[in-house]
């Protein structure tokens, strides 16, 4: 039961299903996309998936620039909802455009929206981080069994580039939403924080004016 009560939480259930998608997705993905770009491509696209997310922890050291982006992870999110149906839009079906692109759009949005939500974590779980941690990672891995036992089980097959990218918009607004009622619940204490005049841990304002912890 215990186990049941945990699956209540936001992102626990978030990566459920974004790691159910990954496991039915991904045989499809291979064969429909990758079996059909030349090496150099996805040469190209795993060099972009490596160097954006290696750039943007380097820059989001920055504490003001954390605490900007931050308060607008919202939009991060629609953001890359309405460029990944702008790219399925455009690319009419082309396997390479639909996985470049694809690529860019993990490395620069997908990268720095899932960064930002480890201070959602943070304030969540406070204290109670690993455990939490595990939770998540359990579920994760639980989701991707389901998935891939879906694909083996129902032998399920798919050439259609666009139909397994459209899938993926599917699970990046399945996934964002869950996420966005943790980020919601998150501002609403961190607002909360700045009325009653109590520093947050992390010693910056959710508004950017920088604070002193004193505990």
């Amino acid at each position: 039961m215990k186990v049941l009560v945990h699956f209540k939480d936001p992102l626990l259930l978030g990566g459920f299903i974004s790691n159910m998608f990954n496991g039915f997705l991904n045989p499809l993905y291979i064969s429909a996309i990758l079996g059909k770009i030349e090496p150099k491509l996805i040469s190209v696209g795993s060099f972009m998936a490596s160097a954006f997310p290696a750039l943007l922890g380097i820059l989001l050291e920055n504490g003001r620039l954390f605490e900007t982006l931050f308060r607008f992870l919202p939009l991060l999110m629609g953001g890359e909802v309405l460029l990944t149906a702008l790219v399925i839009y455009t690319s009419k079906g082309d396997a390479a455009v639909i996985y470049l692109a694809g690529m860019f759009i993990f490395g620069v949005f997908s990268t720095s929206i899932l960064y930002l939500l480890q201070r959602v974590k943070e304030v969540l779980y406070e204290g109670d981080r690993a455990r939490w941690d595990r939770r998540i990672a359990s579920a994760d891995a639980l989701g991707y069994l389901v998935g891939s036992g879906f694909v083996a089980l129902a032998e399920v097959e798919g050439q259609d580039p666009t139909l397994i990218a459209m899938a993926g918009l599917l699970q990046t607004v399945l996934v964002y939403t869950f996420f966005l009622v943790s980020y919601l619940a998150v501002r609403r204490k961190l607002l909360g924080q700045v009325e009653e005049e109590v520093p947050p841990q992390w010693g910056i304002y959710p508004f950017g004016r920088f604070a002193y912890c004193v505990a």
